[in-house]
């Protein structure tokens, strides 16, 4: 008899970036790995050179029309629909159904009555959990309250937790935020990760004498990832250095904080050349107050810069004072002391540097992606 089958269900097409480029980083290292795998979405823009992708829209039909049709407001539920409905007349009793956020409610039933073993992947914390902090943030801050977090979206994650046999928890607070809703057992804990970038390990950073240091941030320009936090922390420091905020704006954000910003912070909005805003950063800053696994975090430690963090945005990796500086969420006075520590301490900065970046090694993606894999395969029948 044939060992069971893990079939993956990711209802966003795979444009190459987001959470679907997460799932592919974990997935294309099983088959290396010696598990086969299947990965059912409505569409692929990204190459795949592991074969694991079963897009519903052909690969024949050329990329622009991909984009479009999967991007279409009316066809988008239909085709994630039909794309599961697809992935599912594979599954056999036994097998692992491995569902990624989003996944219609009626898919996970039918995979559960067909005697399927059903794994969640829990990319924030649960959204009850969640909404308890964002709403006293807004209200901290005098911010419009995340309206999306509604009673049926309450329903429908209690749902999840209640049909999940596991539960993958990619960050030090998912695991309470759902154990505390009602997950029990069913945690497993996680990460997401990292590569390493070419020439790892990085040389030394080039000494900042001479030039303005730069700091970074990387991500949604949210209330959620502390910007506001940031911006108010960064005019509190007054320093001759730069901040840059890369990421797609929240509008809250973009009007109140970003518009007004002092002439040293830079705004970039969303860009596909991170590695470069990394290579070319001294500090990187990550405030989120409210976080699952933070794969910024890990990609900026394996670029060897050090970190400043909130214990959210430090996920796994950051340990303070051997690779970073962690301070409270929502705390500006806080989050400016470590932004002035670092700026006048290069000492401890190429020694965080050098730290973060050793620890990153750790959560390089086949490492991750095998200590995912050696939990799935280790659930009970």
């Amino acid at each position: 008899m044939s060992s069971p089958g893990i079939h993956v269900f990711m209802p966003i097409s795979f444009w190459g970036n987001g959470p679907s480029e997460s799932c592919y980083r974990i997935c294309s290292h099983w088959p290396g790995q010696g598990q086969p795998v299947q990965v059912y979405t409505p569409a692929v823009c990204r190459p795949d050179p592991t074969g694991i992708l079963s897009p519903l829209v052909p690969n024949i039909v050329p990329q622009r029309l991909r984009r479009r049709i999967a991007g279409d407001r009316h066809l988008g539920r239909w085709l994630q629909r039909s794309s599961e409905s697809r992935g599912l007349r594979s599954v056999r009793p036994g097998d692992i159904c491995y569902f990624w956020p989003g996944v219609d409610l009626r898919t996970m039933r039918t995979a559960k009555d067909r005697g399927a073993r059903v794994v969640v992947e829990f990319i924030n914390t649960h959204i009850a959990y969640a909404k308890r902090i964002l709403d006293a943030e807004c209200a901290r801050i005098d911010a419009p309250p995340y309206a999306q977090i509604t009673a049926s979206v309450l329903d429908e994650e209690a749902e999840r937790v209640s049909l999940a046999d596991a539960i993958f928890a990619p960050g030090p607070f998912v695991g309470p935020s759902l154990v505390e809703n009602g997950a029990g057992s069913k945690v497993l804990q996680a990460s997401y990760g990292a590569y390493l970038p070419a020439g790892y390990p990085l040389p030394a950073r080039r000494s900042s004498k001479g030039r303005p240091l730069r700091y970074l941030f990387v991500g949604w320009a949210s209330v959620r990832k502390g910007v506001h936090t940031l911006i108010a922390a960064w005019e509190k420091c007054a320093l001759p250095a730069e901040l840059v905020i890369v990421g797609q704006p929240e509008p809250y954000i973009m009007d109140k904080y970003l518009n007004k910003a002092h002439s040293s912070i830079s705004y970039f909005g969303f860009s596909n050349e991170i590695d470069r805003f990394y290579r070319e950063a001294d500090v990187f800053i990550f405030p989120s107050i409210e976080e699952g696994g933070p794969q910024v975090t890990y990609e900026a430690a394996a670029h060897g810069l050090p970190l400043i963090v909130t214990p959210m945005g430090g996920g796994w990796i950051a340990a303070h004072r051997r690779n970073s500086l962690v301070v409270p969420p929502s705390d500006a006075d806080a989050l400016a002391g470590a932004i002035l520590e670092l700026h006048s301490d290069e000492g401890l900065r190429r020694a965080l540097g050098a730290n973060a970046a050793a620890d990153a090694a750790n959560f390089e993606w086949p490492l991750v992606a095998g200590r995912r894999l050696a939990a799935l395969q280790g659930l009970p029948g």
